[in-house]
């Protein structure tokens, strides 16, 4: 059945080739939540979140290329491949 409305959480959006740069608001929507309940001076409020959306970002980034490097350098040397 389809309808003229868009549902969000039963329709997917079509962004399967763009999927990593939803990685960026994801992590300032998590910022902000996490900053509005830690943060104890409201001044100082967008520079924490600005500073922990950063440490998600890079902590992700160099978990994708330790990933990386396990995946491609290090398993094939521990289990290689019959040929």
């Amino acid at each position: 059945m389809t309808t003229l409305a868009y549902t969000p959480f039963i329709d997917a959006l079509p962004v399967h080739n763009e999927w990593y740069l939803l990685i960026i608001p994801i992590a300032i929507f998590i910022a902000i939540g996490y900053k509005a309940i830690r943060c104890t001076d409201m001044k100082n409020y967008p520079r924490e979140v600005f500073i922990f959306t950063m440490q998600i970002l890079i902590g992700l980034g160099l978990l994708a290329a330790a990933m990386t490097l396990v995946i491609t350098v290090l398993i094939p040397l521990l289990a290689p491949i019959p040929s």
